[in-house]
């Protein structure tokens, strides 16, 4: 009702106010344009008075080609009554200046100059677009006439600049409101002046988006509502002017349209503001009776309503409850209210169990469609700390699973996950499987889940566990890689020792039997000669056999202590651990030719088991019998020091080099029985290689004797 009395009254004032405005605005556009007349004829003056003045210069004998003293001096008296021009002169025919109204330093040439070219052309007055003044370097347009002899033979051009500062006067004279705007332009499109703010546009190009379509549209007169160049909208009158042959200007000012609209708009905000209030009027008038029998009582029912629905489970209306229709409704709310908060109550606590089970396992719980490649319905916080990426980034990527697949696994996994319905999926699902975690670690996991169904035994989603089961394969990967290693070890150790066992009777066989049997042959030759020489025999060739034979005995005592040394040294019994080290270091030296150098940082008393002696000789044996088999050295360097509670033994070549890499390769046995032994005595084992570089081995065994 309050509308229906108020629209007709609104619907006045926006017409009128509309009549008004376009009223006002023909006016705008009407002293917009009177204005920009009275500049441009301003302008028009300015050009003809140029035109005028050079005509008569042209006529002076003094302006000619040779005067220059007496041209300059003439020009330079003159100039001072016309101030506007920044400068007076003339240009021979080849373009050389002559004559200047202001001192000229250098000698300038004015040939490339477009008026100049169009006055030797056209032979007629002439006029230039925005350029720089060559003498003052003020900003110009320059005016150009021939000059021509009696024998009417072009001989010069004398020219005036006119200073675009003369503009200023255009504003001062034209008088133009607040808020204006005068623009003028040459014919490429260059602003001349522009007030206000001369500086910033005098000299640039006019934007496209401006005015300058319409002062280029070749229509006399025109007006135009558009933005200045300073963002203003304004209502703007142009005129154009011709200067000279082929050069046009434009004057254009425009009138702020906010400003020139200001007083209709008062008007017709005055008759809004009326019809305003008495639309308020009325229809407070309507509130107060409204609030009083309907409103309040919709506005508790509302309220609540928002109250329930933001999650205030104790929102109520309250009693008293009427037999009208908002009562009841009131009434019925509040009993909706009552079941839904205990309805909410109790999921809640289910909820809270179950969620306080599910982030306590250490796993990770997820749910999802039936195929899991659809994307993640929940997934339990343990994912950041196991996985890496956050539970909101699992969710919001439906494709993360997928990617996060190790590639190896991917296409196994995901045959299970994409089957029918009536394929494993649809059942359940079981895997185990890679995946990357977030900084491209490599994780094992065992999947399983379980398809859940409605009360119409139809399924719904797969509820899962992922449980990370990476240490577990490590350790069985471990596992395995030790029991290979021992295998290994075992017949390299039984390889060894049937070597071993070989060599030795080899040398019992070549060494002691071939002494033996010589002993034999001996015996027998002389048990001959003794019976022989009681017949007669010399017993100088006896005693060379004598000789011969304790020789041979010494050999094989020799070969004997050669074998047995080579078992077990007797000096690693006798003399320790160093002067061992030190025997087998020269003899490695003397069997292979290779350099070793030994230096001993441990006192001479130092107390060391048995075992801990054996096994750092044995294994300073084998690292000699790689450096020989492999290295290429030529030098070897051999330290055995004291440390606290260790003792250190480095062996360093200067040969091939080796790799941690292959340290650990299952096929360097030697290297790895030389770990195993240090690892009996709880010592430590490394290898160090440089390709090209030498190699370091260090052991360090505990001192665990040794107080």
């Amino acid at each position: 009702m309050i509308l229906s009395a108020v629209l007709p009254a609104l619907g006045w004032a926006l017409y009128t106010g509309l009549e008004e405005r376009l009223i006002q605005r023909s006016q705008v556009e009407e002293n917009a344009l009177r204005l920009t007349r009275l500049a441009a004829g301003d302008l028009v003056q300015a050009v003809e008075g140029a035109r005028q003045l050079l005509i008569g210069l042209a006529q002076l004998p003094e302006v000619r080609p040779g005067n220059s003293a007496v041209c300059s001096a003439l020009f330079a008296n003159l100039i001072k009554k016309y101030p506007y021009y920044a400068n007076l002169g003339a240009v021979e025919e080849n373009g050389d200046l002559f004559c200047s109204a202001r001192p000229v330093a250098d000698k300038i040439n004015l040939s490339d100059n477009p008026y100049f070219r169009q006055a030797l052309g056209t032979s007629d007055f002439t006029m230039s677009g925005y350029r720089i003044d060559e003498v003052t370097g003020n900003a110009v347009i320059t005016f150009g006439y021939p000059v021509y002899d009696a024998m009417n033979t072009m001989l010069a051009v004398v020219f005036a600049n006119l200073d675009l500062a003369w503009f200023k006067q255009l504003d001062v004279e034209a008088q133009l409101p607040s808020g204006a705007a005068l623009i003028v332009i040459d014919s490429s499109g260059t602003i001349l002046a522009r007030y206000p703010d001369p500086e910033k546009w005098v000299g640039k190009k006019l934007p496209e988006k401006s005015i300058s379509h319409e002062l280029r549209s070749g229509l006399e007169e025109t007006t135009i509502e558009v933005n200045g160049l300073d963002g203003i909208p304004r209502l703007y009158g142009i005129a154009r002017l011709s200067g000279a042959a082929g050069y046009n200007l434009y004057v254009s000012i425009g009138i702020s349209k906010k400003a020139a609209l200001a007083p209709v708009n008062r008007v017709f905000m005055r008759n809004l503001i009326g019809i305003a209030l008495v639309g308020v009027l009325a229809l407070v008038a309507t509130w107060f009776g409204g609030e009083m029998f309907i409103l309040r009582r919709l506005d508790s029912l509302v309220n609540a309503t928002k109250r329930l629905a933001s999650g205030d489970l104790a929102a109520r209306i309250g009693a008293p409850y009427g037999q009208d229709e908002i009562s009841m409704l009131a009434c019925s709310f509040d009993e909706m209210a009552d079941s839904l908060e205990h309805r909410t109550t109790d999921l809640n606590r289910a909820e809270a169990k179950y969620r306080t089970l599910v982030e306590q396992i250490p796993m990770i719980t997820y749910i999802t469609p039936l195929d899991k490649t659809a994307g993640t319905l929940y997934i339990s916080p343990q994912i950041e700390a196991i996985v890496g990426f956050l539970p909101e980034e699992w969710l919001n990527d439906p494709d993360l699973w997928v990617r996060q697949l190790h590639p190896d696994d991917s296409q196994r996994v995901l045959r299970g996950v994409r089957g029918k319905p009536e394929t494993e999926c649809a059942i359940g699902f079981r895997a185990e499987y890679r995946m990357l975690s977030k900084d491209k670690r490599v994780l094992w996991f065992r999947d399983e889940a379980v398809v859940v169904k409605n009360e119409l035994d139809q399924p719904q989603f797969l509820q899962g566990i992922l449980i990370d089961i990476t240490e577990q394969k490590r350790a069985e990967e471990e596992l395995k890689s030790s029991r290979e290693q021992l295998r290994e070890l075992a017949a390299h150790i039984e390889a060894i020792r049937e070597e071993e066992r070989t060599r030795i009777a080899r040398e019992i066989h070549d060494e002691l039997g071939q002494a033996l049997t010589g002993l034999k042959m001996d015996l027998s030759w002389l048990e001959k000669r003794i019976a022989e020489a009681r017949r007669g025999i010399a017993l100088e060739t006896l005693q060379k056999k004598i000789d011969s034979m304790k020789v041979l005995i010494d050999a094989t005592v020799q070969s004997v202590r050669k074998i047995s040394t080579e078992l077990r040294p007797g000096i690693l019994d006798d003399l320790g651990l160093m002067p061992a080290i030190e025997w087998q270091a020269s003899e490695f030296q003397s069997r292979t030719g290779i350099r070793c150098v030994f230096s001993a940082k441990v006192p001479d008393d130092l107390p060391l088991d048995e075992k801990r002696s054996s096994a750092i000789f044995r294994i300073f044996q084998e690292i000699l019998t790689n450096i020989a088999r492999h290295a290429n050295a030529s030098r070897v360097d051999i330290c055995l020091k004291k440390t606290t509670d260790h003792l250190v033994l480095d062996v360093k070549d200067n040969g091939r080099g080796f790799t941690e890499a292959e340290s650990y390769n299952l096929k360097s046995l030697g290297i790895l029985g030389m770990r195993e032994r240090t690892l009996l005595l709880g010592g430590e084992f490394s290898v160090e290689g440089i390709p090209y570089g030498g190699t370091t081995v260090t052991v360090r065994i505990p001192l665990a004797a040794v107080k």
